[in-house]
């Protein structure tokens, strides 16, 4: 459906259990591996050609409370916007 897309972003563990459970049904296996989001977050995981970010999901009084993982999602869309305007 969306034949450009370079990089994808899972915000959060439901995003990463639900893009797994449809990389499962065509390949067989997890593209990501089902672990804590911040042991994989620098890691450069590709699903064929394209990159595949875990981050974090921050909503509600969650950015108030967990100030470090709002810094991390933070950066993590950074990361993205940069990979973004270096394709081709």
């Amino acid at each position: 459906m969306f034949p450009h897309v370079r990089v994808i972003m899972l915000m959060g563990d439901v995003a990463k259990k639900a893009f797994n459970l449809l990389a499962k049904k065509k390949t067989g296996k997890n593209a990501v591996p089902s672990i804590s989001t911040y042991k994989i977050r620098h890691s450069e995981i590709y699903y064929g050609s394209v990159r595949v970010m875990p981050s974090y999901m921050m909503t509600g009084g969650n950015i108030l409370i967990e100030k470090s993982k709002f810094e991390m999602a933070s950066e993590d869309i950074a990361l993205m916007a940069k990979l973004i305007r270096e394709q081709p």
